[in-house]
């Protein structure tokens, strides 16, 4: 073997240290677009904060939209059913308790729903929401005008978006994303 090679314990251990790294780096930040155990592709973004905005005060500088990070309001909404748009500062403090958002806009996409199909949408998706909530997850659904697509489910960095309604596709979101951020131990 020559100096540099195997029998060097500086380059042997040097070497480990360094894969180490790469495999904590690689744990850390989920390997990839996609979790094992929720078998969809998502978005994953950069990791804006936890900071705090004062009462009232917006933010337009989010790194997705919906935001799945960033600064926020100092106040997370209520969770469950929402009927009406819940300002998209408010968002990220739900998720930073470890919430999922469920949200929904019935005009995006290639197909619009119409007023029958929109209802039918909602409910679908208010059932799979009281349930959870029901058995303690933190879950928030509300309406979202200007997405792309009529569905996106959010938790914190992590998006997926799509066009056709999929309970089990809703229901595995929740299972893997709720509660895996929780900065604030809520």
């Amino acid at each position: 073997m020559s100096r540099l090679g195997l029998r060097n314990p500086v380059l042997i251990f040097g070497a480990l240290g360094v894969l180490a790294v790469v495999v904590v780096i690689v744990v850390i930040n989920g390997g990839g677009e996609s979790r094992p155990d929720y078998p969809y592709t998502v978005q994953t973004f950069d990791d804006q904060g936890t900071e705090h905005l004062e009462p009232g005060e917006t933010y337009d500088l989010y790194n997705s939209d919906p935001p799945t990070t960033g600064p926020h309001a100092p106040a997370p909404a209520e969770l469950g059913v929402h009927d009406l748009p819940v300002a998209k500062e408010v968002l990220p403090h739900n998720m930073e308790h470890g919430g999922v958002i469920v949200l929904y806009d019935c005009s995006a996409g290639v197909a619009p729903l119409d007023d029958a199909g929109c209802q039918n949408l909602r409910d679908l998706l208010a059932a799979i929401t009281e349930e959870n909530v029901a058995d303690g997850k933190q879950i928030l659904m509300a309406p979202y005008p200007g997405m792309e697509h009529p569905i996106v489910l959010t938790a914190w960095r992590t998006l997926d978006a799509f066009d056709q309604f999929d309970e089990q596709r809703v229901q595995a979101f929740i299972d893997s994303f709720e509660r895996k951020f929780n900065p604030e131990g809520f």
